[in-house]
């Protein structure tokens, strides 16, 4: 029991992690005006893999351990607020880069495209 525990642990850390890692990926396009590289495609990766692993987690946990449910619940709204923010961005999928206006709207760009 305590193995299965100490796995689910860590399923829900490495669910965690992905999250950060989907919030660190995109905050300087975000963040700041202008052309960055566009990294969305990867953010929305690493959340469906987040939410993968958050749903392992109390299978690996067991249905009745409420510590499971609760990161669960957590890991879930955090995937949640990421997906929003990030829907913004999303209409650029296909493009290499993608800038952010000073509206905060964005605006989606092939690399290609600005060779003289």
């Amino acid at each position: 029991m305590t193995a299965r525990g100490c796995a689910a642990a860590v399923v829900l850390a490495c669910a965690g992690l992905a999250v950060l890692l989907a919030f660190g990926s995109t905050v300087e396009m975000e963040s700041f005006p202008g052309l960055r590289e566009n990294l969305a495609p990867l953010a929305v990766y690493l959340l469906v893999c987040a939410a993968l692993l958050a749903a392992g987690g109390p299978a690996l946990a067991g249905r009745r351990s409420y510590a499971g449910w609760g990161a669960v619940v957590v890991l879930g709204a955090l995937v949640a607020v990421r997906l929003w923010t990030l829907a913004p961005m999303l209409h650029c999928w296909s493009h290499e880069s993608a800038g952010r206006n000073d509206d905060g709207s964005y605006s989606c760009v092939h690399r290609g495209d600005m060779l003289p």
